[in-house]
């Protein structure tokens, strides 16, 4: 006897169709998942590549069920790639559908013992089905490119703290300490070079420096002012080793600077094109302890602030709530929260750290830190920063709920945030990663490093303008 598929003999999109997906780096399950009147369920399997070819078989397969929802949990950033394809998808098929990606903490709380990959992703149909899930952050790209920039531009300053410190070593060794010489001022960097490439004693190296013909003549100011603390090394010179040692270090550190202004500029680059974002961003650099840079970064982590449904729940997200622990009847508080956004407790904490110690003006928000500090004590400042944090916190939220700035708007720092152009302190910047680059070619002469500087310090060039390239 011949066998057949058994064949619907209605259209089967009269029903309502959820689609369940567990994503992966390389591959994806997904589920179409239905349950009718009689309580009985349907389910559909398919596991596809995530790349062009499987996202087709995965269209073909599913296209067919219409289904109402796609549910997917949050995978970092692997599920990125499955959204965007959605909702290209959006924009051509006709009949609607909506995309909820779900926090797996949020699934993980529901019942079920998921075994693998098929599982999970017919769980996650089944829950949508029964309205046990809502949905979390949909990724926005611009957001996300923003947040790699500022998560990049932390790593890229641990890096310069880590080529400082050996370069700091190298100079312990051979007897070099003087006070003040911060390797983050160009003028320090560039008598390193002076005293790498010559050779000479370090007093031989600055001797002379009135002169316009002086390779450091430029930075005479500075150096003139610092000649006291620097004169007791005046006979001390560099042995070769530790000239190689200084010239690596001095190169990677003078990259990496440059790198990091050009993150900034990216920055820039992104705000000048989309008002609204210049907007928001401005309305939280009108409160005190957080700047410009700081405002941006805490968009591009929080995303919608409609995700948050109240003050606690953004507090939470951010580590700035307090993490109340109960033993024996007895309640103690802890500073903050530790299972939150690290970027955004760094920010918040580093803000209270200003209003405390930085801020000069007077303002309620100075007096509150003050009153804080005051009661905790000098032993228990970080438990001050933490609640002070907390009080930035909740601030931030209201200011972008509302859409109005902190009313004490004198201590807004609004250079970053303009309306078009790059502003003269930022031309500055630009032209001083420029330099750097270009001495990284001199002094690393051959070898990947050297182009890779070269190609990027003409992308500056253009930037700058053919005028400021005439001037140099």
């Amino acid at each position: 006897m011949e066998t057949s598929d058994f064949k619907f003999s209605v259209d089967i999109t009269q029903h309502v169709y959820f689609c369940g997906l567990d994503v992966h780096k390389q591959e994806c399950a997904a589920v179409v998942y239905s349950c009718d009147d009689s309580l009985h369920e349907f389910t559909k399997e398919c596991l596809f590549n995530t790349d062009t070819t499987g996202f087709t078989q995965f269209w073909n397969f599913v296209k067919k069920y219409r289904p109402h929802s796609f549910v997917m949990e949050a995978t970092g950033i692997f599920h990125h790639i499955v959204v965007r394809f959605l909702e290209a998808k959006q924009l051509e098929v006709d009949w609607s559908f909506e995309i909820v990606v779900v926090n797996p903490s949020d699934a993980a709380n529901l019942p079920g013992h998921p075994k693998n990959d098929k599982i999970d992703a017919t769980n996650l149909a089944r829950y949508l089905a029964k309205g046990l899930l809502i949905s979390g952050k949909i990724p926005i790209g611009v957001l996300e490119d923003l947040k790699a920039i500022f998560r990049m531009g932390v790593k890229i300053e641990r890096q310069r703290t880590a080529l400082k410190n050996r370069i700091i070593k190298v100079l312990d060794r051979t007897g070099i300490r003087p006070n003040g010489f911060d390797l983050n001022l160009e003028w320090t960097r560039a008598v390193l070079v002076q005293l790498i490439q010559n050779k000479k004693t370090w007093g031989e190296n600055l001797g002379g420096i009135e002169n316009s013909s002086h390779p450091l003549h430029e930075y005479r100011t500075f150096i003139l002012k610092a000649m006291p603390r620097l004169s007791p090394y005046a006979p001390l010179s560099l042995s070769p080793a530790q000239n190689m040692l200084i010239r690596q270090n001095l190169v990677e550190l003078d990259f990496q600077t440059a790198r990091k202004i050009l993150l900034a500029v990216e920055v820039d680059k992104i705000l000048i094109a989309r008002p609204g974002l210049r907007e928001s961003a401005a309305l939280l650099n009108s409160i005190p302890g957080i700047s410009a840079y700081g405002a941006v970064w805490i968009l591009a982590e929080i995303g919608d602030i409609k995700h948050f449904y109240s003050p606690r729940a953004f507090q939470s997200y951010c580590g700035c709530s307090p993490n109340p622990k109960a033993t024996a009847h007895k309640v103690f508080s802890t500073h903050i929260n530790r299972h939150s956004n690290a970027f955004l407790r760094m920010i918040f904490t580093q803000g209270a750290q200003v209003v405390c110690n930085l801020l000069k003006k007077e303002s309620e928000l100075k007096s509150y830190a003050k009153k804080i500090l005051a009661k905790k004590g000098t032993y228990s400042a970080k438990l001050a920063y933490s609640i002070i944090a907390a009080k930035l916190c909740k601030i931030s939220y209201a200011i972008l709920k509302t859409r109005k700035p902190f009313k004490d708007s004198t201590y807004a720092k609004m250079s970053g945030l303009k309306k078009g152009g790059f502003t003269v302190t930022e031309l500055k910047q630009i032209r001083r990663a420029r330099n750097n680059l270009k001495r990284v070619a001199e002094l690393n002469n051959i070898g990947l490093l050297s182009s890779e500087a070269l190609d990027l310090a003409k992308g500056l060039d253009e930037v700058l303008g053919k005028k400021d390239m005439g001037e140099k």
